[in-house]
């Protein structure tokens, strides 16, 4: 019998719809390391967390450029309040979908003279499968 991996456990947890959530900064890096493993074969580099109070918004993925063009995410900055474990996690793939855009995808652009790309587009949407084997949505409302 095959091994289950560590995400599907965690997306598997009773508590993911047990009602309000309230992360700490290791629960997110465990979710991100946990994302960023089993989806995107931790093909991210790993993203400074955030969680704080915000007004009018979940999480944000916040992209920069350094000092020789590169495009890398600077941060992911998470509310610190949600409806549950399971819209934690949802909104955490979501920015790191961002991420994988800015980082990966912006940088693949340039070098074809594009610009960068952080959206909700196709290359957004085109992680829905990917994580709906994990029981994760991926949308642009919550």
């Amino acid at each position: 019998m095959a091994c289950t991996n560590r995400l599907i456990k965690f997306v598997r947890k009773d508590e993911m719809f047990a009602g309000e959530f309230r992360p700490t900064l290791d629960r997110a890096q465990e979710v991100y390391e946990l994302i960023n493993r089993y989806v995107f074969d931790n093909g991210l580099n790993p993203a400074k967390l955030h969680i704080k109070r915000t007004r009018g918004y979940w999480g944000m993925c916040h992209g920069d450029q350094n000092a020789v063009g590169n495009f890398f995410t600077k941060e992911i900055i998470l509310t610190n309040r949600f409806p549950n474990l399971s819209s934690f996690v949802a909104i955490m793939a979501h920015e790191m979908v961002h991420q994988f855009q800015w980082d990966v995808l912006s940088n693949e652009r340039e070098a074809q003279g594009l610009p960068p790309i952080m959206s909700h587009g196709p290359s957004f949407f085109a992680w829905r499968e990917p994580l709906a084997e994990y029981n994760i949505p991926l949308s642009t409302k919550l």
